[in-house]
């Protein structure tokens, strides 16, 4: 079936059996994709992923239900009907096992490039729904798909009536609450880069040699403190510097969850973490900057 998905036009990427995601540095590039069925052996015995921007003829996404009763309640809240949708005959839907959690697959319609991923969070900063398509910085995000095996073990599997070779469109009203969302987000941003600051060479050289004394495979708490400090500085090229210094650990980045923490960061709230918590940990790991 593999093979059969990949003549669809469905670029996949592989992941270590077990793993949510891929491990491999690059892989979220577009010429690292897996696009042509020839290939289809590299992804014998691992599991699958799904990558949205780089398939054709237009790009696929995902609707990440990740708390069905929260996420119903919000889609109608807006106006849509998540159950319907689920029923759709042509509805292509997978889950994990994973109580209360989702999956539906979409075609982008023709012309429509891919869409920022986007996340619907709840007032205890928990995931309700995700928008799944690319990163801000144009590379793809990824979504199992079975035959993958969920880091609990249990199977991915296909749930619904439709065909994973055939996905159906996103609809008109889906699609628009995902780019009013999109564009809430970029004028949030808009309005948060104009109070931001321009830092001099001086201080991004500095920045730049703490953080090579930094593993960015550090755990979360060391990642998120880090992330959040340089965020604090209100530089301009503050989430660039984030990202950089997080991709250095391919094995454990994920676009994903970097945009979610960058998201959940408060300056009202998270004030503690400031450009010393960088020099800190540097320090820690042999800076004498």
């Amino acid at each position: 079936m593999i093979a059969e998905l990949i003549e669809s036009g469905l670029a996949l990427v592989a992941a270590p059996l077990g793993e949510k995601g891929p491990t491999k540095h690059g892989w979220n590039l577009r010429h690292n994709a897996i696009t042509s069925p020839s290939d289809a052996e590299r992804l014998w015995g691992k599991n699958v992923g799904l990558a949205h921007a780089y398939c054709s003829p237009s790009p696929t996404c995902a609707i990440d239900v990740d708390n069905y009763p929260l996420a119903l309640r919000w889609l109608s809240s807006v106006g849509f009907d998540l159950k319907a949708e689920l029923f759709r005959p042509e509805a292509v839907v997978l889950t994990s096992g994973k109580r209360y959690s989702i999956k539906l697959l979409f075609r982008l319609p023709a012309g429509v490039g891919p869409q920022l991923t986007r996340q619907i969070m709840s007032s205890e900063n928990k995931m309700i729904i995700e928008f799944r398509c690319a990163s801000r910085l144009g590379h793809t995000v990824q979504d199992l798909i079975p035959p993958s095996i969920h880091p609990s073990g249990s199977s991915y599997r296909w749930l619904g009536s439709g065909c994973p070779q055939r996905l159906p469109t996103i609809s008109d009203d889906l699609l628009a609450i995902w780019q009013e969302l999109i564009q809430r987000d970029e004028e949030a941003q808009s309005s948060r880069s104009s109070e931001l600051r321009s830092a001099s060479p001086r201080e991004i050289a500095l920045i730049k040699d703490a953080l090579t004394h930094i593993n960015a495979d550090c755990g979360y708490i060391v990642w998120r403190n880090v992330v959040w400090a340089l965020l604090s500085t209100g530089y301009t090229g503050a989430y660039l510097l984030a990202s950089s210094w997080s991709q250095t650990a391919p094995n454990c980045f994920d676009q994903s969850k970097f945009q979610l923490l960058v998201n959940s960061y408060n300056p009202n709230i998270h004030g503690g973490h400031t450009i010393g918590t960088i020099y800190h940990y540097a320090r820690a790991g042999g800076w004498s900057g």
